[in-house]
């Protein structure tokens, strides 16, 4: 059964597994048909193209905090959260998001969505 416990741990393990650089551990949460719109809006990756996006995506290493409460309804979490990953040149990528699971019976993450845009992206460090 979903609890809002169960689905503010999966967020935490999501983001711990980001930090730790484990895509691997991240792929863990996701459903066998889960689909992921990152950002929101654009066509959803399916199967191993999730693993290759999170892995081209953090590939210079990031880290990811929570930057306020997670919100849970029936069968969602939503989670606003800061991304500074690592560029080439040393520059780092900000992103603010806030991302929204949709979990399926079994407690996996059947459906993600990543909301942010170009208004939320900044880059710091030369």
């Amino acid at each position: 059964m979903l609890t809002p416990e169960y689905m503010k741990q999966i967020v935490d393990q999501y983001l711990a597994a980001i930090n730790d650089g484990d895509m691997q551990a991240v792929m863990t949460i996701y459903a066998d048909d889960a689909a992921v719109e990152d950002p929101a809006g654009t066509e959803p990756k399916r199967g191993d193209d999730i693993l290759q996006f999170y892995t081209n995506a953090f590939a210079g290493g990031a880290k990811v905090e929570l930057t306020g409460p997670v919100r849970i309804s029936e069968k969602a979490a939503a989670f606003p959260f800061r991304a500074e990953i690592n560029q080439q040149g040393g520059q780092v990528l900000v992103v603010e998001v806030i991302d929204i699971f949709e979990f399926d019976a079994d407690g996996k993450v059947n459906k993600m969505t990543a909301h942010f845009g170009p208004a939320n992206v900044t880059v710091k460090g030369a």
